[in-house]
């Protein structure tokens, strides 16, 4: 019997890491139970906090948005790539460090979703921390993983460096996105809970919302094991 694994941080949480500089995320009742006898919520955010998807289109502007890529693209086959031993605050993800992480075998990733394990999450992402000093992916481990053919890149830890209150962004910034959305590949982020089993093989659902012409959408990310 299979069973199902929350990957998803739960937007709203008061100890979410927010993404700085971004709009925070702020709910308020318009109807509530007392005075309407129903609750209805609204909601203003940024898409891009808490667990979500990015389209190419978030750096390219003749990229897919997110209602433009196939459903297959969201679901299927996912592989950890273990790299807890290797990862360190503040540093890069090298494409050495992939190679020599626990049974990686890059075959593996073709076809399949591709998940970026470091533990960051687990240690930080309900702390003020997450952001800034996280483990990230440098440019040339970012296209080793689309070589191998992944056709989506899933992450417990921010893709890019040093994102601070104070960050302005350019033309020149955030070479990991750059590069994996640059080959088409979506982006998985900021996911939770890869801990919580032993599976390195395991069947992945990240089903955006259908947001229109827009460049990445929040999403519920679940793992399913057998």
């Amino acid at each position: 019997m299979s069973r199902l694994i929350d990957l998803t941080a739960p937007l709203g949480h008061p100890d979410l890491c927010e993404v700085p500089t971004f709009p925070p995320v702020e709910y308020w009742q318009f109807h509530e139970h007392p005075t309407h006898g129903r609750q209805n919520s609204a909601v203003r955010m940024a898409i891009h906090q808490g667990t979500h998807l990015d389209a190419p289109n978030h750096f390219y502007p003749d990229g897919v948005t997110i209602d433009e890529m196939p459903l297959d693209t969201f679901c299927g086959r996912a592989v950890k790539i273990d790299l807890r031993g290797t990862a360190r605050e503040a540093s890069p993800i090298t494409q050495a460090m992939i190679e020599a992480s626990p049974g990686f075998e890059p075959e593996r990733l073709s076809g399949a979703i591709a998940v970026s394990w470091t533990g960051w999450s687990k240690e930080k992402f309900f702390t003020p921390d997450y952001f800034g000093p996280n483990p990230y992916l440098d440019k040339e481990a970012c296209h080793f993983l689309c070589d191998c053919g992944m056709k989506a890149l899933c992450m417990d830890h921010a893709i890019d460096p040093g994102l601070q209150p104070d960050s302005v962004v350019h033309h020149e910034d955030s070479p990991g996105h750059r590069a994996v959305l640059g080959r088409g590949v979506p982006l998985i982020e900021h996911v939770i809970n890869l801990e919580t089993f032993e599976e390195s093989e395991f069947e992945m659902f990240a089903f955006p919302m259908k947001l229109y012409r827009i460049e990445g959408a929040p999403a519920r990310v679940v793992a399913r094991l057998d």
